[in-house]
């Protein structure tokens, strides 16, 4: 479970994770316990961990917290995995997300029509995601504005 040179940045994880489930990256990474933002940074590190092969150090420092609580997530993950089908199904999500945004072709064991093909599949989702915060922030800028006029008013 060791990181390879080509993983991915695990703050690029997380932005892409937090856009892709639609939730607010203040929200994920404040202390916030209600129970979605809980599972959601519960599969968070139990994929940065296996897939990624990232520290528990890490992988705290990156929701603001430290490896224990990052430990004490990776083991309620194992345990809740075996009994809650939305939990394995959020995880083979995150485990999904995260391969694509890792995804680094190998030349000498594909053709290059399908290296292109998964590389262009890649850029498409990558898109996709930055789409995503772009509306995110649309919206947040919408409300600010409504609420500056209600303040005028």
């Amino acid at each position: 479970m060791f990181m390879e040179d080509n993983t991915i940045p695990l703050i690029e994880f997380l932005d892409s994770y937090v856009v892709t489930n639609d939730i607010d990256r203040k929200l994920f990474l404040s202390p916030n316990r209600s129970r979605n933002i809980v599972d959601a940074r519960m599969i968070f590190c139990a994929v940065a961990r296996k897939e990624g092969g990232y520290t528990l150090k890490h992988i705290g420092e990156t929701l603001n917290r430290d490896h224990a609580t990052a430990l004490h997530a990776i083991k309620n993950y194992k345990i809740l995995s075996t009994v809650d089908k939305k939990i394995k199904q959020a995880y083979n999500n995150g485990v999904t997300l995260f391969r694509t945004l890792s995804y680094r072709p190998r030349w000498t064991n594909a053709g290059l029509i399908d290296t292109l093909f998964v590389s262009n599949q890649k850029l498409r989702e990558m898109i996709q995601i930055r789409d995503g915060k772009i509306s995110v922030y649309e919206d947040k800028i919408k409300s600010l504005r409504n609420q500056l006029k209600t303040i005028i008013n």
